[in-house]
């Protein structure tokens, strides 16, 4: 694809709106920081810089540009990410270019999902009236129904999918699209006469289906999920977070039930920070994927057993991310779709306020069956799981006054557990090889800011100058990379790299401010510290072999040109 077209695109995505629709940011000082997404990452460790329109985690290392952000979080090509942003800003791709954009598998299911979608939204509201008028019986509006996409599979045993293959799809395609059972080889509808739930990921494609049946036949489950697929897996996506995670963020707590109609009913009622689990208690990838957004939740589930235990399941795994947690109770026999119907808007409202958080709950509740010690139990091994020492201890502390239990004993009983052996110390670096890495860093770092300075250091040096690994790495890219630029621009660098650790070690140097100094004398030092590591070298080889008079000539010419090079750098200083 042309770089001009390329570069195009990237200037008109800022990377902090980007990075926004997916992960929440603050400003801190120059920059943004927010929690990465791209490891278990409890407290922000991911640092966005708009004026470098780059970003990087300080925790796992992850950097890159906006299309690197794309890639690893879509997990798409860089032309996919390419193509993603330019459909974001309504660039257009033209037709030349856009055969060259290769679609995944991936791709083009999702493609796959979407005409599915749309064609399940068209039969709700054009084909099935039994469908609307279910709604209706649990007073649902169409209103609601169009918002988040419901829609209704027909009866047909190949609706959906003679509908697919006069899109174009191929029937190879869609026999792995999950969407499809296979009958003595030949494809039938998996969802029939049943009002449709898609599911989303967060950032809004259709991955997976839940369908309803809204009549009750014999031997027909009342609900069906979407079988595992190459987009979709069981327990990592939250039902309608694609919706309302921007007010999640801004809300600063979220709300979590159980199923697709208690998510429907909250959201109707505007309880816009809902999601739902997917009828299953809280998974550890569905709490990382909400702690993205808020480190505040609120348990809102069943007032059954069932629903109880699956709150404090979900809520200790929250618990063991450093979560903030609290617990609803509902009335015996509600759900908070039966609940909002019978006792409307405020009266939930009045719940959540008082709800109390989960410790309090966990030494209070009637609801529970486990005995007190169980109990702390529990929350004690949510806690071993929980890498922040400071919000470990006051968790202890609220333990400790929650259950009328000491301090001590509840860190006795923590210790007793056994924590994880610390592995071994590796060997410290010598300052002297610290000194030498820092000075390769910082030459580096000036040579991508600042086109003159690479082209000083392309000229002077070879990557054998460089002593590091990851400094040759980077700077053999760079003479790799840069002759093919249009035009200087460091963010542009970081496009379409597969060695992920060129890549992060690049936005890492782009990300520092190295303070401006002497380039020239800086390059001096490094060409010393070669001439003396090859000086070292020649003196090892010679005692091996001291008759060796062609390894004795090399080291006369090196001694030569250091003595000429020191000297040089002493002159200068004197005068």
């Amino acid at each position: 694809m042309d770089s001009n077209l390329i570069d195009q695109i990237r200037q008109a995505n800022d990377i902090v709106d980007v990075i926004q629709a997916y992960v929440p940011l603050k400003h801190v000082g120059s920059n943004w920081r927010g929690v990465c997404p791209f490891h278990d990452d409890t407290r922000p460790s991911m640092y966005v810089s708009q004026p470098k329109q780059i970003f990087k985690c300080f925790a796992c290392g992850k950097a890159g540009n906006v299309f690197t952000f794309i890639q690893e979080y879509e997990k798409l090509s860089f032309i996919e990410a390419v193509k993603k942003l330019a459909r974001r800003v309504g660039i257009t791709i033209p037709e030349h270019e856009r055969s060259t954009v290769v679609s995944t598998r991936r791709q083009q299911l999702l493609q796959v999902y979407k005409s599915a979608g749309e064609f399940f939204t068209d039969c709700l509201f054009e084909h099935a009236e039994n469908g609307l008028e279910y709604l209706a019986t649990r007073k649902f509006s169409p209103q609601t129904a169009k918002e988040l996409q419901l829609g209704f599979a027909l009866p047909s045993n190949r609706s959906l999918l003679n509908h697919l293959l006069k899109e174009g799809y191929g029937v190879d395609l869609l026999r792995i699209s999950g969407l499809f059972g296979d009958y003595n080889g030949a494809l039938n509808d998996l969802f029939r006469d049943r009002l449709m739930f898609p599911i989303h990921n967060n950032t809004g494609d259709v991955i997976a289906f839940g369908g309803r049946i809204i009549e009750a036949k014999d031997n027909t489950g009342k609900y069906m999920n979407s079988p595992g697929t190459e987009l979709y897996t069981k327990g990592k996506e939250l039902y309608g977070l694609f919706k309302t995670k921007y007010n999640i963020s801004k809300m600063d707590y979220s709300l979590v039930c159980e199923g697709y109609f208690d998510f429907l009913r909250l959201y109707e009622h505007g309880f816009v920070n809902s999601v739902a689990s997917l009828g299953t208690a809280l998974t550890q990838e569905q709490v990382l994927l909400l702690n993205r957004f808020s480190r505040n939740t609120i348990m809102l589930y069943d007032s059954d057993k069932a629903g109880v235990k699956a709150a404090i399941r979900g809520g200790m795994l929250c618990l063991s991310k450093g979560m903030q947690v609290r617990v609803v109770t509902l009335p015996e026999g509600e759900d908070p779709d039966s609940f909002l119907l019978a006792y409307g808007k405020e009266a939930l409202q009045e719940l959540l306020d008082k709800a109390p958080l989960l410790i309090d709950f966990m030494a209070a509740s009637r609801d529970i069956e486990e005995p007190v010690k169980e109990r702390i139990d529990l929350l004690l091994d949510a806690l071993r799981q929980l890498d922040d020492p400071i919000q470990r201890e006051l968790f202890v502390a609220d333990i400790s006054h929650s259950f009328g239990i000491s301090t001590g004993a509840l860190i006795s009983s923590l210790r007793r557990s056994g924590g994880n052996r610390m592995p071994p110390a590796e060997e410290a670096p010598s300052s002297a090889m610290l000194a030498e890495a820092k000075l390769e860093m910082q030459l580096l770092g000036m040579a991508l800011k600042d086109e003159d300075n690479y082209n000083l250091l392309a000229n002077e040096l070879s990557v054998d100058y460089f002593n590091s690994k990851v400094c040759r790495q980077v700077f053999s890219f760079l003479q790799t990379k840069v002759p093919k630029l249009e035009h200087w621009n460091p963010a542009a660098l970081l496009d379409d790299i597969e060695n992920n650790e060129i890549k992060n070690s690049m936005a890492e140097l782009l990300f520092e401010d190295f303070h401006l100094a002497n380039i020239s004398k800086m390059i001096r030092d490094l060409k010393l510290r070669k001439l003396k590591r090859d000086l070292e070298a020649l003196d090892k080889a010679i005692n091996q072999d001291s008759g060796d008079l062609e390894l004795l000539k090399q080291k006369e010419t090196l001694s030569r040109e250091y003595r000429r090079m020191t000297k040089r750098v002493v002159n200068k200083v004197l005068s």
